[in-house]
This record gives C-alpha cells, structure tokens and sequence, in this order.
C-alpha cells in the first residue's frame, strides 16, 4: 500500500523531537522556540547558538523537491551572497545555519 504525503508528512512530525534532539547534542548547540509553528511551512527553523557562543539557527526540513538542492546550492554558494552553511547532514535535511540579522550585509 503507497504512502500518501499527509502519511510522510505525519510521520516526520513524529520523528521532529528526536531530530532535534540527536542535532542539539551532536552539535552542541542551545536551541531556543522556533520561529513560526511547524503548520507555517515544511520546516521547523529556531535560533540557536554553538558552544562558542556562536549565533546560529537550526533548520530540519521535511524532505520535499523543493528543499532537495538547499544544502548542496548552500555548499556551492559557500556564503557568498548567503548565510554559510556551518553543517549538515544531506540524509536527514537538518542544517546549522549563520544567523543573519535585519540589516546585516550577507
């Protein structure tokens, strides 16, 4: 029996606490509330900062065609004109972002 997007998409809300877990430990990282409710889009995206002190922000992503080239376009474009990729894992579509700030050149 194929599994329906809402089915995929379910699932992955399931899985959300246990990524965000796995990545805040693994990274190191303090994460504070997320920006928007999970419903907003097909992300759950917070600000978080590094043990250096570092700000940054935490974006898993719900696997989806669009998102698919995010973590390879960030690589290539390597911060410049974008935010730097700090980290990532391809196979789970979590990534550790530089938080930019309003008026902050890129």
């Amino acid at each position: 029996m194929a599994t329906t997007l809402e089915e995929t998409r379910l699932e992955w809300l399931r899985r959300l606490p246990s990524l965000i877990a796995q990545f805040t430990t693994r990274w190191s990282l303090t994460v504070a509330s997320p920006f928007l409710s999970i419903d907003a889009g097909c992300a759950w995206v917070a600000p978080a900062t590094d043990q250096s002190g570092r700000d940054a922000v935490l974006k898993v992503s719900f696997p989806h065609f669009e998102e698919e080239l995010d973590i390879r376009g960030l690589r290539f474009w390597d911060g410049e004109p974008t935010v730097q990729l700090l980290a990532a894992d391809d196979e789970l579509h979590v990534m550790l972002l530089e938080r930019c700030v309003p008026r902050t050149a890129l």
